[in-house]
């Protein structure tokens, strides 16, 4: 199915992209990014079993003088939005303070949560640090919710964080359900709540190969990943707009009839991830390695780690280095996959599909 919408908006996705690239290469000031995640903390309150936090422990976390200092050097680049991630973020003390320090440098702020902190107060210190979008983590009805994460509260907690933050107007509170073998089959179960909540917009991620998941059998099989790809072409609406994570930057046959615009790894390009302490990488999914980090910003200014950086990514090594990758005839739309995913052989559409029977990469039904 052509898709007008889809090929004017890769047309300038592709034009930018390949400008940032043609700028690193020939040694240009690149632009700066415009979305900025802060891996706050690895500490959490409970322990799901897909939790890629787990994999790294810190004594020293950036204390709040540290992080206003770095969201200061955001603000003067302009960047558009700064959103707190995890482990759970609202295990910062001082996350009210950071938070209202970036709105009143003009930062729009997002903030992940599993919601079971918040209570009355802390949804109304959200409300009045003014942060824009609130994401809410909830894999399926509550007995496979709270087994996935490891507390039987979890559930409650999580829909009384969206009933309150909802009621209290914050501007956008959104759900993101990880998708694994454990809770596919509930997973339309879970739309009829929503809708009944108020929300409008359900981020449906794949399990990553990181953490608690990297060795075990979570990821969805073929004919699972091909029936959640029509679920989402079924049921996205204005009502209720579903849409397939970033760690899928590429769907195959479902690319043009799921997306309006083409999902590419922002990384390098308009968005990277400060760490827990003060590294700048990609995303916040990487393991916080030698390989993956660009430079600490306790020790060098963003914007000089921001336009010397990221070269694998800007310069698409992956296509060169990678033999299939570079041979396939979908390189210019997958540009590879996702690099997490790569890591545990999940990087690539046609192969995550191939054991689908519905041979679902030439047709969808």
């Amino acid at each position: 199915m052509f898709n007008l919408h889809y090929e004017f908006a890769k047309l300038r996705t592709d034009y930018y992209l390949g400008g940032i690239q043609q700028r690193y290469r020939t040694g240009k000031a690149v632009p700066l990014p415009t979305y900025i995640i802060w891996d706050c903390t690895h500490r959490c309150n409970l322990t799901c079993l897909h939790c890629g936090a787990v994999e790294e422990t810190y004594v020293h976390e950036l204390t709040t003088e540290q992080i206003k200092a770095i969201l200061d050097q955001l603000a003067v680049i302009k960047a558009g939005m700064f959103a707190v991630t995890g482990g759970e973020p609202l295990l910062r003390m001082d996350l009210p303070e950071v938070l209202s320090h970036a709105s009143l440098r003009g930062l729009k702020t997002g903030i992940a949560t599993n919601g079971f902190l918040v209570d009355r107060a802390a949804a109304e210190w959200i409300r009045d640090t003014r942060v824009y979008s609130v994401q809410v983590s909830l894999d399926g009805p509550e007995k496979i919710h709270n087994r996935i994460r490891g507390n039987e509260e979890s559930f409650d907690r999580a829909i009384q964080a969206i009933e309150m933050l909802t009621r209290l107007k914050v501007p956008l509170v959104s759900v993101a359900t990880t998708v694994t073998t454990n809770n596919i089959h509930e997973i339309d179960d879970l739309k009829p709540l929503l809708l009944h909540l108020g929300i409008r917009l359900w981020r449906l991620a794949v399990v990553m190969p990181i953490g608690r998941a990297r060795f075990s059998n979570d990821f969805p099989e073929g004919d699972q990943l091909a029936w959640l790809l029509n679920y989402v072409q079924a049921n996205d609406s204005r009502k209720l707009r579903i849409y397939i994570g970033e760690n899928l930057p590429f769907l195959g046959a479902w690319e043009r009839q799921i997306r309006k615009a083409p999902a590419i790894c922002p990384i390098g390009f308009t968005a990277c991830c400060i760490g827990v302490d003060g590294s700048l990488r990609g995303c916040p999914e990487q393991r916080n390695t030698i390989e993956n980090r660009e430079g600490s910003l306790l020790e060098t200014p963003f914007q000089d780690i921001w336009q010397r950086g990221f070269g694998r990514y800007r310069n698409r090594d992956i296509l060169c280095e990678d033999e299939k990758c570079s041979g396939c005839e979908s390189k210019y739309d997958c540009f590879g996959g996702c690099w997490v995913m790569r890591n545990g052989r999940r990087h690539c559409i046609q192969e995550l599909l191939s054991s689908s029977s519905s041979n679902c990469f030439g047709r969808v039904q």
